[in-house]
């Protein structure tokens, strides 16, 4: 995960770094994306693949949006998936 926060220390290769930067830049200001992000983008992945890069990072910005409106608590605790909730019969 400190990889993510912190991509310098990963061993990213330029199209995945190019995808991180994309993502972080569409998540901070989606509509302020600067051409020369797109311009690196488009050094290793074709317009098809853009979309799809464009379409998960804002998928799961969505997810981010409603789970912090909510307030949901996404920690999983050992066994938790397993069990079966106390109002279930």
């Amino acid at each position: 995960m400190g990889c993510l926060l912190d991509s310098g220390k990963a061993d990213f290769s330029p199209a995945e770094r190019a995808a991180l930067a994309f993502a972080e830049e569409l998540t901070k200001q989606p509509q302020e994306v600067p051409d020369a992000t797109f311009a690196e983008l488009r050094k290793h992945w074709n317009e098809r693949q853009i979309v799809e890069l464009a379409a998960v990072a804002c998928l799961f910005n969505s997810f981010n949006r409603f789970n912090n409106a909510l307030d949901v608590d996404l920690t999983v605790y050992p066994g938790s998936l397993d069990a079966r909730p106390q109002d279930c019969a």
